[in-house]
């Protein structure tokens, strides 16, 4: 695992423990949470959570809180950062350590350690995690979404960028806002931004997970329809690499040498389309709006 060296960047706290995460959907105190140090007093959400850890005296199982909370804590953090190749949990049930992995093709929990037995191995834990290098997190090392922190270190990108993405050639685009986002889990996760490029050429970006058999089903299909009036046009699509190979779920459970039943492999795949247009949401009359679907019904028929 590589670690960052020198001061701890991330610090675990308990301040959730007997306060509710602010969110609109659910109500989930996480016992500790693991953040990053700078984000000081800053009211902390999902968005900004990394990682946390949850504690019962029960034994785990299917029936108990514990396990059903660390999935639905699991849940909020990929959907409140659906950009994330994985998230993970802790969990410490009856005195046993257990790691809850998730990733878009399901759920991998570890064997326990008992922390009583091997105390040490909990500190191990804790502290690698406080110093592990972003990517080893679940975070995407061909992008970044900004906050507080970071704003105005990037002078490479757009006015009022939010964030930046690779494209194909490794040339950063500008993230300049989110025109979509799944709320699915186990599914492709798909999330469409408007970027531009530096000369400030703006298209829409769409990620996501696919199922293995479709991979290339998409782009196919848009270069079957290329030139028809009001659809989208393909500019480019990709295989999004880690480690320098197309990055999959399949690669943790192929370390391992064996996959539960019934496991789709997925692929992290995006696609460059142009144009990139309004949300629905931003048209100012209703004139606009119907304007909008009529030429939906054009392009389909």
């Amino acid at each position: 695992m590589d670690l960052v060296y020198g001061q701890p960047k991330r610090i675990w706290s308990s301040k959730f423990a007997t306060v509710v995460v602010p969110d609109d959907t659910n109500v989930q105190k996480p016992d500790i949470v693991l953040v990053d140090c700078g984000l000081g007093d800053f009211s902390l959400r999902w968005c900004n959570i990394i990682t946390c850890v949850e504690l019962t005296d029960s034994e785990l199982n299917t029936q108990i809180p514990l396990y059903r909370g660390s999935a639905t804590k699991g849940y909020l953090l990929m959907r409140e950062q659906p950009w994330r190749r994985f998230v993970f949990i802790f969990t410490i049930a009856h005195n046993q350590l257990r790691l809850h992995y998730f990733d878009r093709s399901g759920l991998i929990i570890s064997r326990p350690i008992s922390i009583i037995k091997n105390p040490v191995r909990l500190l191990d834990v804790l502290n690698t995690v406080t110093l592990a290098h972003t990517s080893t997190l679940g975070f995407d090392p061909t992008m970044h979404m900004c906050d507080f922190i970071c704003e105005g270190t990037h002078r490479d990108l757009r006015e009022k960028a939010v964030g930046w993405i690779e494209g194909n050639d490794g040339t950063r685009l500008s993230i300049m806002s989110i025109l979509w986002r799944s709320q699915g889990f186990f599914s492709r996760g798909t999330i469409c931004y408007r970027v531009q490029t530096p000369g400030g050429d703006e298209y829409a970006l769409k990620d996501c997970w696919v199922p293995e058999d479709r991979r290339y089903h998409e782009g196919n299909v848009l270069r079957m329809v290329a030139g028809i009036p009001n659809v989208v046009r393909l500019v480019d699509e990709w295989d999004v690499l880690y480690d320098g190979v197309p990055d999959c779920t399949d690669r943790i459970r192929a370390s391992h040498g064996k996959s539960s039943a019934g496991f789709i492999r997925r692929y992290h795949r995006r696609l460059l389309l142009s144009p990139c247009g309004e949300s629905l949401l931003s048209y100012s009359s209703r004139t606009e709006l119907v304007k909008a679907f009529h030429d939906i019904v054009v392009g389909e028929f």
